[in-house]
């Protein structure tokens, strides 16, 4: 009955493991009066701020078939993304863009890179 508590102690002992990867999907519908041209130039002026936010590991900018722009983001944890998408940041997106943004949040259990495929990397 001794080693119960030795293997409780034990598994109290290993550290937690590292937050998982968490992606996001965010559309947003896109006034008529805004062009694919004009979006372009949009996301291209705001790499440098993208780039600077915490736990933000990728971004893929968006223009959907449906009229609505955003990205696919990738980030280090959910806790990054929820710091990120704030009651401001929603508000900020609907004054610029007249709209509300649309957040969906996924689990990322494995990332695979395609150029590495072959090799099982995981």
């Amino acid at each position: 009955m001794r080693a119960l508590p030795v293997l409780i102690a034990a598994l109290l002992a290993v550290p937690a493991a590292a937050a998982a990867p968490v992606a996001t999907l965010v559309a947003i519908p896109v006034p008529p009066s805004v062009d694919r041209a004009a979006l372009e130039k949009l996301f291209d002026a705001s790499q440098p701020q993208y780039r600077a936010i915490p736990g933000l590991i990728r971004k893929y900018y968006t223009i959907g078939d449906d009229k609505r722009a955003g990205g696919i983001y990738l980030w280090t944890s959910r806790a990054a993304a929820e710091a990120f998408y704030t009651e401001a940041w929603r508000a900020g997106v609907q004054k610029r863009w007249g709209q509300p943004a649309s957040v969906s949040y996924f689990d990322v259990p494995i990332v695979l890179d395609g150029a590495n495929a072959a090799a099982g990397a995981r």
